[in-house]
């Protein structure tokens, strides 16, 4: 390994190789986001309490605006996964992914 910042191993940065795989992981894990919360609903709808609340009510309220603020925090990791500097991508994606996932569950936890 040579320190010439002329020699070929120093013209690619080894994180040059991550952008469109991260691209491409956000943008899919925003088009399944959608179709994982209305998974999730319906797996909570067909349980006994879920059938239950829908057919008689009484259930406790949804907290909307955590869904909602868990939704925008989703969709800003998204679009610095898809608009930052290399080095932010990685992070910004694993971001969204928890984000996504934390949003689902709400949605699993209330019927």
């Amino acid at each position: 390994m040579t320190w010439n910042p002329q020699s070929p191993a120093a013209a690619t940065p080894p994180t040059a190789a991550t952008g469109p795989r991260t691209h491409v992981r956000a943008l899919i894990a925003a088009a399944l986001f959608v179709p994982a919360l209305v998974a999730a609903k319906i797996l909570v709808l067909m349980t006994e309490k879920g059938g239950r609340c829908l057919m008689y009510g009484g259930c406790a309220p949804f907290p909307g605006v955590l869904f909602l603020v868990l939704c925008g925090a989703a969709a800003v990791a998204l679009v610095l996964a898809l608009a930052a500097p290399a080095r932010l991508r990685g992070p910004a994606l694993g971001a969204q992914l928890v984000l996504e996932l934390c949003a689902v569950g709400l949605v699993a936890a209330f019927p």
